[in-house]
């Protein structure tokens, strides 16, 4: 059987390693339009920064890795053109067919582009090639970030971090929306004693004046900067797909079961190119993140294989530093709650990391959503200096599990003054919810 992965990323060279590791017989093809397969691109801001010196060390393995020890056929530096699913072969931009009896496409996302692309110091960035040309030519000290997402605000913390003058441009009224403002309201304060915050602030003009850059936005101002860095979403590479027979959703992610088969038979897809669905909801969602990718891409792999897997949802949880802070989500918000049929109530906790005599401890800022009707755990939002990223996993794990409030509140957590309060927030929190 020929198997062919479109895509070396994290989807792809998962699910072509699990389909060789279960059945060595299957001839493997990798398909990869960039020149490096299985890195990190989470490291990406960290290289940028400075802070990973060589883009070698994101590579989590060598391409000999896969060629010579996995016996997968690698092809670096080919993009495709089309699929024609009817012969079962995949077009590349250079002429070359290649066909195959099993297709995966794990393309990933890119992003998202808009009428400055192409300028000199203007940047937009996802992949690791990208992040080496970026680098090569990041020398100027006054730096703006265009997206006060999770990607924009970690560049902008890092960069300024390491000596860059930032200024962060955020089209909202209020910064990192996508976590609650109690939650964040520390870490705002610190983001704006370092980066130059302007807020409502859409790019509408760049113009080359001297060697940099003159940035008009919509608040009417002029700012002159050394480069820009784009970071206002991604969209999947999914663009060779449209109009062929394969089911794409309206955002152009391809539809897949929770086996990661798309509307062909003979085709799956994984990754931040195909739908995910939500873990509490059942619902298809986007989840363009790399543990996601990587068991999407196990599942396929495996059902490639005739060992059967089935793909179990996920909750969108994140993690990002903003310079100290540890900064998390997973789950619904009582918006989406909501939405979705439940009756949910908010717990917010204002709690310490350590017990209050020991040092070191930070404050820590809790947002817990339940479902009032069954005591069911929905989602959470964290930030602190301290333990914050292993709390947002603990009450990820929690509400992965369908675990309820009650049952939270007698789990057994270690507990020792240098990385808990003897009744830590999460059980502060799971307590006050017992009031009701």
């Amino acid at each position: 059987m020929k198997l062919v992965v479109i895509g070396g990323g994290a989807a792809g060279m998962s699910a072509a390693s699990k389909a060789k590791r279960e059945n060595s017989k299957i001839e493997v093809t990798v398909i990869e339009s960039g020149n490096f397969v299985s890195y990190a691109q989470c490291g990406i801001p960290y290289y940028l920064s400075g802070v990973v010196e060589n883009h070698e060390k994101l590579i989590h393995y060598p391409l000999s890795e896969f060629v010579e020890k996995r016996n997968i056929d690698v092809k670096t530096g080919k993009s495709v053109e089309k699929v024609d699913f009817r012969e079962k072969k995949v077009i590349l931009k250079d002429g070359e067919k290649i066909s195959y009896d099993i297709l995966v496409i794990a393309t990933g996302a890119s992003p998202k582009k808009n009428k400055f692309n192409g300028m000199k110091n203007t940047f937009f960035v996802r992949s690791l090639d990208g992040a080496i040309e970026i680098r090569k030519q990041l020398h100027g000290n006054r730096i703006a970030i265009a997206g006060d997402g999770v990607l924009g605000m970690e560049l902008a913390a890092e960069l300024s971090s390491h000596g860059k003058n930032v200024t962060m441009h955020s089209k909202h009224d209020s910064l990192f929306p996508v976590v609650d403002s109690r939650v964040t309201e520390g870490m705002i304060d610190s983001f704006k004693k370092r980066v130059n915050v302007k807020l409502n602030s859409t790019v509408e003009n760049i113009a080359e004046k001297d060697g940099s850059l003159m940035v008009s936005d919509s608040t009417g101002s002029v700012q002159n900067y050394d480069h820009i860095i784009f970071a206002t979403g991604i969209t999947p590479n999914t663009g060779f797909l449209k109009g062929s027979e394969l089911e794409l959703d309206a955002s152009g992610l391809i539809a897949v079961d929770d086996g990661m088969r798309t509307s062909n038979e003979n085709v799956y897809s994984a990754g931040d190119c195909a739908t995910s669905f939500n873990r509490i909801t059942g619902k298809p969602e986007w989840h363009p993140l790399a543990q996601v990718a990587n068991k999407m891409g196990r599942v396929a792999g495996s059902n490639i294989a005739g060992k059967i897997m089935h793909y179990k949802g996920a909750l969108g949880s994140t993690l990002v530093k903003i310079f100290e802070y540890e900064v998390g989500f997973t789950g619904l918000t009582v918006e989406k709650a909501k939405k979705n049929g439940f009756n949910p109530k908010e717990i917010f906790i204002k709690g310490s990391s350590r017990a209050n005599y020991y040092p070191g401890g930070s404050p820590m800022r809790l947002l817990m959503v339940y479902d009032q009707d069954t005591g069911r755990i929905l989602g959470a939002q964290i930030s602190s200096k301290d333990g914050g990223a292993w709390r947002l996993n603990t009450l990820e794990t929690a509400i992965y599990s369908g675990m309820d409030m009650e049952t939270l509140f007698y789990n057994d957590l270690g507990y020792t003054p240098p990385f808990s309060q003897v009744w830590d927030p999460i059980i502060t929190g799971a307590s006050l919810s017992m009031r009701d």
